[in-house]
């Protein structure tokens, strides 16, 4: 209206041309504006499309096999933390990088030590549990809108990134050979190419992402469900919707939720004689050495800064055979990788 009243003043024609691509500028502007903030709503699972959000469809994805990824944050280096460490310095780490408080987790939780090959045992799981008790789960299902996985995948990557060397947590598996191959984790419509998102860390960077399930559960309605062996040491873990998800201890099953779970296969790190470290996965049981996955690599996806392992390809060639044909072939266990 006030661009109407102002044309039909009395003012020279070199003055209505001024006002009118004014007013022209500052309604574009507006627009852009409008659109910027309706599609970067991470965490708001009542907007557009998770993929539409964080603007992976609009970013060129970077080949992480022949482009250098500078992130504006310490480099992960080849060195695992040791517990004494990851206690000194979680909750000012977790702090400093959440932004706030987060309470303090109360499970009781430990580590799978750190052996040699000559006194390693074999780890087996004994049961299955949840952080969260069924009726506080039945509770915040009845009360909560969930986060899509991807917005917590994002979230969880910043986190991680932000909590520097000695912490890693590598892109895995299927997901990986998403990346590789697909260059993609999310189908042109929006829905996820896999059931789940799979994940390698170390127990430090397991301890610190349990310390962050407070703030899983109550900013995006997801929480912890774990497998854990005699010693209770937790050797594979899986962040979930509660949304879906039906409360459910008797065995490790995939979950079934409203999106698709994070999963977290804890690595131990070994020293074998002659051979240097390795790092196990206490799920499958495949060994590789330490330098196929540390230093990790960057590898920006959209917008998320994703961690992959030093020597990929060599991983996925052990695991799979040729990945690079898609087929409904799972990852092969109880291996040993090496050149």
């Amino acid at each position: 209206p006030w661009l109407i009243i102002l044309s039909r003043q009395p003012t020279s024609s070199t003055m209505k041309t001024i006002i009118l691509t004014i007013a022209s500028a500052a309604a574009v502007g507006t627009l852009v504006v409008s659109l910027v903030n309706n599609n970067n709503s991470v965490g708001d699972s009542t907007s557009a499309p998770a993929h539409r959000r964080l603007g992976l469809l609009s970013h060129k994805l970077i080949d992480p096999q022949t482009t250098e990824f500078k992130p504006p944050f310490s480099p992960i280096s080849s060195t695992i933390s040791s517990k004494e460490e990851e206690e000194l310095n979680s909750r000012s780490l977790i702090n400093m990088c959440v932004g706030e408080e987060v309470p303090t987790v109360t499970h009781e939780i430990s580590y799978s030590p750190q052996v040699s090959r000559q006194k390693q045992q074999t780890v087996k799981a004994c049961g299955v549990d949840y952080f969260r008790s069924e009726s506080e789960w039945i509770e915040k299902q009845q009360q909560t809108i969930c986060t899509p996985s991807i917005d917590v995948y994002a979230w969880l990557m910043d986190k991680v990134n932000c909590f520097g060397e000695g912490y890693p947590l590598w892109t895995a598996y299927g997901e990986l050979i998403h990346l590789l191959r697909d260059k993609t984790l999310i189908n042109p419509d929006g829905t996820y190419l896999d059931d789940d998102f799979d994940t390698w860390v170390t127990h430090p960077t397991l301890q610190m992402i349990l310390n962050l399930e407070p703030y899983l559960w109550s900013h995006f309605g997801w929480s912890i469900r774990f497998s854990y062996s005699c010693d209770k040491s937790i050797i594979f873990a899986q962040l979930t919707p509660v949304c879906g998800h039906e409360y459910y201890t008797n065995r490790l099953v995939k979950v079934k939720a409203q999106y698709p779970a994070i999963e977290l296969y804890a690595m131990r790190k070994e020293y074998r004689e002659g051979e240097g470290w390795w790092l196990k996965d206490l799920q499958t049981k495949t060994s590789f050495p330490l330098d196929w996955l540390v230093p990790a690599r960057r590898y920006q996806y959209g917008t998320i800064h994703l961690q992959i392992p030093a020597q990929s390809e060599k991983i996925l060639d052990c695991v799979y055979g040729n990945w690079h044909v898609p087929s409904k072939g799972h990852a092969r266990v109880n291996k040993e990788c090496r050149d």
